[in-house]
């Protein structure tokens, strides 16, 4: 009966073990990225402004905005351009008026247009079919920073809204620059390689020391934390959550039968809530596909989760995809390219015509 057991056990490891690699090396493509080896920079100066609970980048100016990503003892350049920042710290080329009727899109880095050397929304030149469009869009931003800046622009003619979200949105908390990521970002010379954001003279000289250094002290400072109990069982965790024979049924299970409780969501789902109480008819959600949805080729538990609730409360939900392709994406950044956001452009287009705007 024991040796039974054990043979039993053994075969299923032995199957397991033989789907992990068969999915790793025929089914799905390698996902060649870790955020951890991603170094934003921008030009050196003031950059974002913290306003009450939420920010905006400084108003009227343009600043660079680069990317760098570490591999094989390199830094390879993701991006590097310039982007306009209009008179309410938007990135748009076109400044606002408050006494014209508005689209206003309200959406993270996608909707902010990063990673596209500069913002796809200027593809509409400022306006449509007599509408001013407004850039709501801000880089690490969730449903409850949306609703912020919404009200941030409460003076302005807003007729129509466009939510313009990822999977990844519903996790996310309301959020600031901290005093360090300032300094940063005022000083390169004040970075420890701690703030996630950079501030470097880019327009005046190569960053690769400046780089070797941030990675130098990151090092050193994951030397000192290598002995937590903490990070070894958070290896551990990580390592096994992104199996696939773990991942794949765990996200049909969550995704059919699992509601969340996480304080976070519940947050989001109250902004949305809010959101659709000003705006009624008039508030149109998108859900822009992730990289990593179109590489697993199935929707994230949060996605799936968020289109729900979203359709619970109104009609008015759609979908763009990057027609499923990942040639659309930054091969070392999960944003879109240019002809990413191109794609999403008409994308939105075809919305507007479906909703007759």
């Amino acid at each position: 009966m024991k040796k039974n057991f054990f043979l039993v056990l053994s075969s299923i490891f032995i199957s397991l073990f033989f789907i992990e690699i068969f999915c790793n090396f025929f089914f799905f493509k390698k996902v060649d990225y870790n955020y951890k080896n991603r170094y934003l920079i921008f030009s050196e100066g003031k950059v974002f402004k913290n306003i009450e609970n939420f920010f905006t980048y400084e108003p009227s100016q343009t600043i660079t905005a680069s990317n760098y990503y570490y591999k094989d003892d390199k830094f390879i350049e993701v991006y590097n351009y310039d982007i306009n920042i209009n008179n309410l710290g938007l990135v748009q080329d076109n400044d606002l008026k408050k006494d014209v009727q508005s689209i206003l899109f309200l959406g993270d880095s996608f909707t902010e247009g990063q990673g596209g050397g500069g913002s796809w929304i200027n593809l509409f030149g400022g306006n449509y079919n007599n509408y001013q469009i407004i850039n709501g869009g801000l880089l690490g931003t969730g449903f409850q920073q949306f609703e912020l800046l919404n009200n941030y622009l409460s003076d302005y003619d807003i007729k129509k809204v466009f939510v313009l979200f990822l999977g990844d949105d519903l996790r996310r908390d309301v959020f600031q620059f901290n005093s360090q990521q300032l300094k940063c970002l005022m000083n390169h010379r004040s970075c420890n390689g701690s703030e996630s954001f950079y501030g470097f003279p880019i327009n005046k000289k190569k960053p690769e020391l400046f780089l070797k250094n941030l990675r130098k002290n990151q090092l050193n400072n994951s030397e000192k934390e290598k002995l937590s109990l903490k990070k070894i069982r958070r290896g551990i965790k990580s390592w096994f959550a992104d199996l696939y024979v773990i991942k794949i049924p765990l996200d049909f299970l969550r995704s059919n039968f699992y509601k969340s409780k996480n304080e976070k969501i519940k947050k989001n789902f109250n902004a949305i809530d809010n959101l659709i109480k000003i705006y009624k008819k008039d508030i149109f959600f998108v859900n822009l596909k992730m990289k990593d949805e179109i590489i697993f080729m199935n929707k994230s538990y949060e996605t799936i989760y968020a289109k729900d609730y979203i359709l619970s409360k109104t009609e008015n939900y759609f979908e763009c995809d990057f027609n499923n392709n990942l040639n659309f994406f930054h091969k070392y950044d999960p944003h879109p390219n240019q002809k990413g956001y191109e794609s999403l452009y008409n994308c939105i287009l075809d919305i507007f015509k479906k909703g007759k705007i």
